[in-house]
């Protein structure tokens, strides 16, 4: 008889015989067992293990020195624990618990060690809206027309606003493809630009702009680039852009788009919100800043029409169809040769509104875009939208009052009323300056877009609010934002009243 052991130990393959006929073994009398190969993305999810200790101090020193705030400041910070299982995302959440049961305490960031105790955490129901990296927008593209020195302009330029809504924020692509056609750019730059794109996970074809068009016409051609693109058998809607818009919830504007049948015509945009300036232009289109979309059919008909749309008189040079815009010139080309209309999405917004912006942000509202945040007005919304990768796309500014009369207007801003809330929240603050208003007269240019506006409480005395300065996230899915009042911001002081001493800073930690 042969001594199996010494067999096995003098030839090693009989091991792999015996192990093979025991794995078959396995799978032939337990066939629902299987074998998952973990991913590299469930290894670098570590938003369910335990985190490690939180410390803002190095970041908040950081960050206030290099803003000129400090070193002595009035300090305040919470912890708020979100829950995704609220059924809805309401314009207003009404939290039982102070924000701030005590006074804030004044430190010298410069000197400090270890930053005051925190309190014991705030939960706050949010919707159950994906992160940034649980969306698949591959039923997108978009066309954007630009010059390089813009896109290349370190202020101006939309890159980081770009990598927040087409990438899951982690250098990787959403699905979503951009078209980008570049203005009077070299070959050597159409080839930095993609580089600079695909760097940061975004999916983009850059090529030249047509340089015998003129602006409108250039817009227009973007029709023709996304027609021609290689995946556009593969998308369901195709976007017009400016280079700065934003789309706080992607999410949210699939979701949007999803309720109009891909394989049927339609041209799909937002009004301007003036509408006086609707009525002096008496054109029904979609202004192009807020985002304007098309179907299929619609794409492909425009295609079509391209020659004849965008013949112009030879004699005065202006485009047969009419359209100093590219936006107007495709509203005007579809309405002269097709029987397709708009379908207006009041949330989508073109941002036509002059002054401070807070009356939308703080609306609690859920905006499906944005534009003018680096013209008309001021807005970081990359760093508004830091929050998203903690609490979903669409809790981004969300609004929650609290038992203390406190309001966070997510990403934006925290604001306190010393006298109480006495007024309809629910309407819209009047923040805006179209310059209209006159002996008296009141402004109802935004009217028909916002409703009636209740009164602005800068200057009262009766609001004082502090602006997100920046926020950042970490890998078990917390995000720190850093809120400010400078002291030497006279919005929020009533007639007479005297500056503070020192600036403010608020902390807020999302966390599971």
């Amino acid at each position: 008889m042969y001594d199996t052991g010494v067999m096995l130990r003098s030839r090693p393959w009989h091991r792999w015989v015996v192990a093979g006929a025991v794995l078959v073994g396995i799978f032939y009398l337990f066939p629902a067992v299987t074998f998952r190969p973990t991913t590299s993305t469930a290894i670098a999810d570590t938003r369910f293990l335990t985190p490690a200790p939180l410390s803002n101090l190095p970041f908040l020193k950081e960050l206030l020195k290099d803003n000129g705030l400090g070193p002595e400041v009035e300090f305040a910070s919470r912890h708020l624990k979100y829950r995704r299982n609220a059924e809805t995302r309401p314009p207003l959440s009404q939290i039982p618990n102070k924000l701030f049961p005590n006074p804030p305490q004044t430190i010298n960031i410069e000197t400090v060690t270890t930053l005051p105790q925190l309190l014991p955490p705030v939960t706050l129901a949010v919707e159950n809206s994906p992160r940034p990296n649980e969306v698949d927008a591959s039923a997108l593209i978009f066309g954007v027309s630009t010059t390089y020195s813009r896109f290349n302009d370190d202020a101006a330029g939309p890159l980081r606003e770009w990598k927040r809504w087409l990438t899951d924020g982690n250098g990787s692509s959403n699905g979503a493809a951009l078209v980008l056609c570049l203005h009077e750019a070299t070959d050597d730059q159409i080839l930095l630009a993609q580089t600079k794109l695909e760097g940061v996970g975004i999916r983009a074809t850059v090529q030249h702009s047509d340089s015998s068009l003129d602006m409108p016409g250039r817009y227009f051609s973007l029709i023709n680039a996304l027609y021609n693109h290689p995946s556009r058998e593969t998308r369901s809607y195709f976007g017009l852009i400016d280079d700065d818009t934003f789309f706080p919830s992607i999410a949210a504007l699939l979701s949007m788009l999803s309720e109009h049948d891909p394989s049927k015509p339609y041209y799909i945009g937002a009004f301007t919100e003036r509408v006086d300036w609707m009525m002096d232009h008496k054109v029904p289109m979609a202004y192009g800043g807020a985002g304007v979309f098309f179907t299929a059919p619609v794409v492909k008909t425009l295609d079509d029409l391209t020659p004849t749309c965008l013949k112009k008189n030879p004699e005065s040079g202006l485009y047969l169809e009419w359209g100093d815009q590219g936006d107007l010139l495709l509203y005007n080309c579809l309405h002269n040769h097709t029987e397709v209309i708009l379908t207006n999405v009041p949330q989508l917004h073109q941002m036509d509104q002059f002054g401070d912006p807070s009356g939308l942000y703080e609306s609690g509202e859920l905006p499906l875009s944005l534009h003018h945040y680096k013209s008309w007005h001021r807005l970081a919304p990359e760093k508004v939208h830091v929050v998203t990768d903690a609490c979903g796309l669409n809790c981004i500014f969300q609004r929650f009052q609290f038992a203390d009369d406190w309001v966070l207007s997510n990403g934006y801003t925290i604001s306190a009323f010393p006298r109480g809330i006495d007024f309809d929240i629910m309407k819209m603050e009047g923040t805006f300056d179209n310059g209209l208003a006159k002996n008296g007269v009141e402004d109802v240019s935004l009217s028909y877009s916002f409703g009636p506006l209740r009164k602005n409480l800068a200057g009262t005395g009766r609001k004082i609010s502090w602006s997100l300065l920046d926020a950042r996230s970490d890998e078990y899915g917390r995000v720190t934002q850093v809120y400010v009042k400078r002291r030497d911001d006279e919005r929020w002081l009533a007639k007479d009243e005297p500056k503070p001493r020192l600036d403010s800073v608020i902390v807020l930690v999302w966390e599971l």
